[in-house]
């Protein structure tokens, strides 16, 4: 990684004003000279852009003006930083706080580290500060049951930050060299949402590069530790349409050893989990997401989560529910947090 003389931090919000304004707020004790702030307003009706322009006159704005998906909006972040002549670029989600040393830690990591291409903090909850939301990621190892395998960042606070190598680092502060956006292009809009940083960082794989979690906790993301993660029928079809895609696109991830049709196997028992856990909490339409997200992927739809009956979700349905009927023995698979 270069010595980040530019670094552009692209600031994602759509109609989450009271979010952003938190954000933004602890952000400001963060910026130094070599950093751009830009929030990309993508499509918000709830007077974000206005606000933002009124109350932070620092941060610069770019106006993305129908909501296409959350991949649409980094990508015209993106474009915007190339402007800009960034050497480095960060995705930061704007229901996040950051502390103060965040880009002075990115930055000093950087340069004592210039092996890595991209690089991020230790994540923590918001609604309990010292719990880890999510540290570092091996991606489809053999042995654990689901996909996202955590590889633990102890925070030590180095001086210069430390570096622990791993498969993927939260979409939810990213920082990646232009010159490696550069070699493997913008987020796959296909995504829309959801395991879209999972893509980038396997393309930063495949194009020889390194991905790491520097020893510091400097970002704070909104949601609960205490959280049993079910309810939310759109994570639920991102989650299985998109694993699903992102999957083929890299020939099933034999990076860390799993064969193909074990990885397939573990895919449909990892969304058989979520299926089950969302009926016993009575959550029937996500469980329907669920079934929905396998049948789109199979089919390779894109696109926003249109909710109308599938012939895919129709004959799924009957197959988990005979699972259902079976005492489920194997452990419940790690998830990735986003």
């Amino acid at each position: 990684m270069a010595v980040p003389e530019h670094l552009v931090v692209v600031v994602l919000s759509y109609n989450g004003l009271a979010d952003t304004r938190k954000c933004l707020t602890s952000l400001q004790p963060a910026l130094r000279p070599f950093v751009t702030p830009i929030l990309v307003d993508n499509g918000s009706t709830d007077g974000t852009a206005a606000a933002v322009e009124t109350e932070f006159p620092w941060c610069r704005i770019v106006r993305v003006a129908e909501n296409r998906g959350p991949v649409v909006g980094n990508n015209a972040g993106i474009e915007a930083a190339r402007t800009l002549n960034a050497t480095h670029i960060v995705f930061l989600n704007n229901d996040t706080t950051v502390g103060p040393r965040l880009f002075e830690a990115l930055r000093d990591a950087a340069v004592a580290h210039p092996e890595f291409d991209v690089l991020g903090p230790v994540i923590m909850f918001m609604d309990d500060p010292d719990t880890v939301m999510t540290d570092g990621t091996m991606f489809n190892p053999r042995l654990p049951h689901g996909f996202f395998l955590r590889r633990e960042v102890p925070v030590r606070n180095s001086a210069p930050p430390a570096v622990t190598e791993c498969d993927a680092v939260n979409g939810c502060c990213l920082m990646i060299t232009a010159a490696m956006l550069e070699k493997i292009g913008p987020f796959d809009e296909h995504i829309f949402m959801y395991h879209d940083e999972l893509d980038l960082c396997l393309r930063v794989l495949a194009a020889g590069g390194r991905l790491g979690v520097i020893d510091h906790a400097l970002i704070w993301h909104k949601g609960s530790a205490t959280s049993i993660g079910t309810g939310k029928s759109s994570t639920r079809y991102f989650d299985a349409r998109n694993l699903l895609y992102v999957l083929r696109k890299h020939r099933w991830a034999p990076r860390n050893g799993r064969r193909r049709l074990k990885t397939a196997f573990v895919y449909f028992e990892y969304m058989f989990h979520w299926y089950c856990a969302e009926m016993e909490q009575g959550n029937a339409q996500a469980a329907t997401a669920v079934l929905d997200g396998i049948s789109d992927g199979i089919v390779n739809r894109h696109g926003a989560y249109i909710r109308a009956p599938r012939r895919g979700t129709k004959l799924l349905r009957p197959v988990f529910e005979l699972g259902r009927r079976f005492p489920r023995r194997h452990q419940q698979p790690t998830v990735q947090s986003s």
